[in-house]
């Protein structure tokens, strides 16, 4: 993902670290609640940051990458931005999902399951961009494994367990995010990410 973002001739800033930083924020607040740190009585936050960061800010990421050419950060972006609005609206609407109430959790396994697949093949790639965001994406491919596990098999357990993934791919997006930003910023990496060296 890293690139050097130039529109019409003229120089842009990067933006890598708002998609990453979009992206973490938002993992992290509905995190909180799939591992039961915070009740679902108060879940309706997590809706809005889907809704305004982690959808709205990764797409407008995504489309930024698109003009510094960068295939990865723009699939990536636009693909996550575009998971978190539709989680976010079948969330809502589930709740009006009256006629077959019990295969919900099946109809939430199957979206997860193309989500965790398509994650495994993001993760691949990654592995040639730089290792802090290798890891947060092998966090990621847990966190929608387990997830769609617990969905599918309405296992609250294995649902935890994608949470504290979740957590742990936050962390590694913010981390990926903030050493971008002092990068540019200060103008030497003071917290390494790790770049793969063919």
């Amino acid at each position: 993902m890293e690139e050097k973002p130039t529109l019409a001739g003229i120089e842009v800033a990067n933006a890598n670290p708002l998609g990453l930083t979009a992206f973490a924020l938002t993992a992290f607040t509905m995190s909180m609640f799939t591992t039961g740190l915070l009740p679902e009585s108060v879940s309706n936050v997590g809706l809005a940051m889907g809704y305004f960061f982690g959808g709205a800010g990764m797409l407008l990421a995504g489309l930024w990458a698109f003009f510094a050419r960068s295939t990865f950060g723009a699939t990536a972006y636009c693909s996550y931005g575009f998971y978190f609005l539709a989680y976010t609206y079948y969330t809502v609407e589930m709740q009006n999902d009256a006629e077959n109430p019990d295969k919900t959790h099946v109809a939430l396994g199957v979206f997860l399951l193309g989500w965790t697949i398509f994650t495994i093949c993001m993760t691949i790639i990654s592995y040639r961009t730089f290792r802090a965001l290798f890891i947060m994406f092998v966090f990621l491919t847990l966190d929608y494994f387990f997830n769609m596990v617990g969905a599918w098999a309405d296992s609250k357990i294995a649902t935890k367990a994608g949470g504290w993934f979740g957590l742990m791919a936050a962390a590694s997006a913010l981390y990926c995010a903030m050493s971008i930003v002092v990068t540019d910023t200060w103008h030497e990496e003071l917290l390494p990410l790790g770049h793969y060296k063919g």
